[in-house]
């Protein structure tokens, strides 16, 4: 439907109804006009023939010449043409026509009238002259024989005079019109500027602008309608500034939880996913939206688990395995929204990742059977010599005595696991927040301490120690904790190196990180074990580890040094060409 503007429906009601107004007024006045004139004319015509009566009835002669030139010459004095009628319709003497030629007039309107003993008055066109003439006619009571006067004269003039009045009229009325239309139009515009001005204001609310007033008009309605509209703004302001503000808070909280939640509503389309719930599955928030869950996750546990619980009134929870964009383990809580009322509601979906604390869980697991198998073996071992010496070896001085060392040998490796652990859980203390005490070092003189300390084994195996290390590197290390990895380092080297190898220690400086690498020609670490080396108690070759001494914990221990320090630690290898750790740490 076509909309029409105020300005114009306005102007069009009030130029419609000016123009009927005037347009009857206009008819009105001419109708009274005319009115008015014919009255006159009639009452001018009553008072003539009244005059012409009178004479004729002093004529002291009333034959029809008399009364011809009676009629003539009255006629010419009072400019009316006088006509003289017998009752049966015959003209007997007219002022300006022959009455010889004249028919018969028993049939004029006002003789008719006049014959009946009333004034007759018609206005009509003369049959004789041709033109229109007021008539009026009346009995003459004291003549003999009776007859009808008439008089009559041309309205020719009237009617132009009345035509040009009513023109007069009608411009009159045009030129109001049009003066009205003006002002109709001027006025109306000032009535609707304020409104005009509101629309704006309402405009710019719809735009979120709701901080700009609206101007309030001193008309008392537009101005009451610009206070309100004025205080609706205000209140929908506070309104959108709250609900911003929970909403804020909602994603707030939605985006700091670990735990990943989608929202649904009653068909399964996804209504909201938070930033957790997105990297599970490796969705984009904005992209899911309004789409249904089936298309978003191709998972059939979790699309029947969310029509079950779509489904039902009570929360449910369930635990489910998702492999892309990698292998999840997720339990899965599901509760129902509230709906309103007659509506069906919809239900939120909250994941918990369990795959790393299955992980731990897998972790503690494997520590604790790698603890106790590492400490099951010499304490059987202690236990078993133990029980032999008290059978009765113990008087072989000879067995008792080897014995006896492989029993000290035993308690020695209990003591360096037990050590070991002490010492991996210590770091882990560190590591979790307590005083690192960490300073700028010089690294050159710690790494040739380091050495100094390991240089009698790695001599024994006729193993060269090479240091290619700047003078002026320096790093904010814990000295003595540093110093031990690089000593688990430098042992695992030497332990695992040929006769006549080398280590070497090395630095490279760039513009955003210092590396130490340390570097043997040992035996070198396949690729099926390099991602596992740094795990508590694993071995590469586990028979000739413990023949040499390692506890497996050496590296982990490395591992969490390093982190201390803010630096990653890597590893490359290859079997029988030897390994080289890197310690990379980010310069300040």
């Amino acid at each position: 439907m076509k909309k029409q503007k105020l300005t114009a429906r306005l102007f069009v009601s009030y130029f419609t109804l000016v123009f009927l107004a005037l347009a009857l007024i206009v008819a009105y006045a001419s109708n009274a006009f005319q009115s008015f004139y014919f009255d006159e004319s009639i009452s001018n015509l009553r008072v003539r023939s009244l005059l012409v009566e009178e004479i004729i009835n002093r004529s002291p002669s009333a034959s029809p010449d008399s009364l011809q030139a009676l009629c003539k010459n009255l006629g010419a004095d009072i400019e009316t043409r006088i006509t003289l009628i017998t009752l049966d319709g015959i003209v007997i003497a007219d002022s300006d026509e022959n009455p010889a030629n004249m028919d018969s007039h028993h049939d004029r309107p006002e003789v008719i009238d006049a014959l009946a003993g009333d004034e007759g008055v018609s206005k009509r066109s003369s049959y004789t002259l041709e033109e229109d003439h007021l008539y009026l006619a009346r009995l003459i009571q004291q003549s003999e024989p009776k007859m009808i006067l008439r008089v009559s004269f041309p309205i020719s003039d009237l009617t132009a005079t009345l035509e040009d009045l009513k023109t007069s009229l009608i411009l009159g009325g045009v030129l109001i019109i049009l003066l009205l239309a003006f002002v109709n139009w001027y006025l109306s515009g000032q009535i609707l500027k304020p409104i005009a001005i509101m629309e704006a204001g309402a405009r710019r609310f719809a735009k979120g602008k709701l901080k700009t007033k609206v101007p309030e008009s001193n008309i008392q309605e537009l101005g009451s309608l610009g206070h309100s509209l004025n205080q609706m703004a205000e209140q929908i302001y506070d309104r959108i500034r709250v609900i911003t503000q929970q909403k804020n808070e909602q994603l707030a909280i939605m985006s700091s939880m670990t735990e990943g939640v989608l929202a649904l509503n009653p068909e399964g389309h996804v209504l909201s996913c938070n930033r957790a719930a997105a990297e599970m599955f490796g969705l984009q928030p904005n992209a899911i939206l309004d789409r249904p869950l089936h298309e978003v996750i191709r998972n059939t546990e979790l699309i029947d688990f969310a029509t079950k619980v779509l489904g039902t009134r009570k929360s449910r929870d369930c635990r489910i395995l998702i492999y892309a964009p990698e292998e999840r383990s997720l339990n899965v809580v599901g509760s129902k929204m509230p709906a309103k009322k007659g509506a069906l509601g919809g239900a939120v979906l909250v994941f918990t990742d369990l795959t790393q604390i299955q992980k731990l869980e897998g972790v503690r697991r494997e520590f604790v059977a790698n603890v106790s198998h590492e400490l099951k073996t010499p304490i059987t071992s202690i236990q078993g010599y133990v029980e032999t010496l008290l059978d009765g070896a113990l008087d072989d001085a000879a067995n008792a005595y080897n014995f006896l060392e492989i029993i000290s040998k035993h308690a020695t490796r209990l003591g360096q696991i037990v050590d070991d652990l002490l010492e991996l859980s210590r770091i882990e203390e560190l590591n979790e927040g307590e005083a690192q005490h960490l300073k700028l070092t010089p690294l050159k003189p710690l790494v040739d301490a380091t050495i100094n300390e390991f240089r009698p084994a790695a001599e024994s195996m006729s193993i060269t120690i090479a240091t290619h290390i700047e003078d002026d590197v320096e790093l904010e290390l814990n000295a003595k904790l540093f110093s031990h990895a690089l000593g688990n380092l430098l042992d695992n080297a030497i332990k695992y190196s040929d006769q006549g190898g080398t280590v070497t220690f090395r630095t490279k400086v760039d513009a955003t990180h210092i590396i130490l690498e340390i570097t043997d020609t040992g035996q070198g670490i396949s690729n099926e074990h390099l991602s596992r080396i740094f795990e508590r108690f694993y071995r590469v070759d586990k028979g000739r580890s413990r023949d040499i001494g390692g506890t497996g914990l050496g590296l982990s221990i490395v591992k969490h040094i390093a982190r201390i320090h803010n630096a990653s630690l890597k590893v490359e290898s290859k079997v029988g060409e030897g390994s080289t750790f890197r310690f990379i740490f980010p310069r300040v």
